[in-house]
């Protein structure tokens, strides 16, 4: 099998808000991994990754550790910079959707390119 590799929409957190529009989890149940571009224009911030529970309407945070360690939020690609998250260690298919989260407003859009990489034949 080989990996094939398709964009998604881009997740943007438009100018003055904290969090970015939503891809669905039918948008990536297939996905093997996804990959997330900072553009070279964000800002500094703590941005997290959020999914929302299937039939919730609330957010939770993205961690990623070892048991017994302590956890940590799942941290985003910084400017002009790209990380790829195996789906077999972040599972954002086990959310009905996930979104982008930034702590505080942000001043100008923030945008990261999606990509979408999954088992072709």
């Amino acid at each position: 099998m080989s990996i094939s590799f398709s964009r998604l929409p881009d997740l943007v957190i438009d100018g003055s808000g904290t969090d970015s529009n939503v891809l669905l989890g039918v948008d990536i149940e297939d996905a093997v991994a996804i990959v997330l571009i900072g553009m070279i224009s964000l800002e500094s911030k703590s941005y997290v990754i959020q999914g929302r529970r299937h039939g919730a309407a609330t957010w939770v945070t993205l961690q990623e550790g070892m048991i017994g360690v302590a956890l940590a939020d799942v941290v985003l690609p910084a400017a002009d910079k790209a990380l790829c998250y195996d789906m077999r260690v972040f599972g954002f298919s086990a959310f009905s959707a996930f979104r982008i989260h930034s702590p505080g407003a942000v001043t100008g859009d923030q945008t990261w390119e999606v990509v979408k990489l999954w088992e072709g034949m």
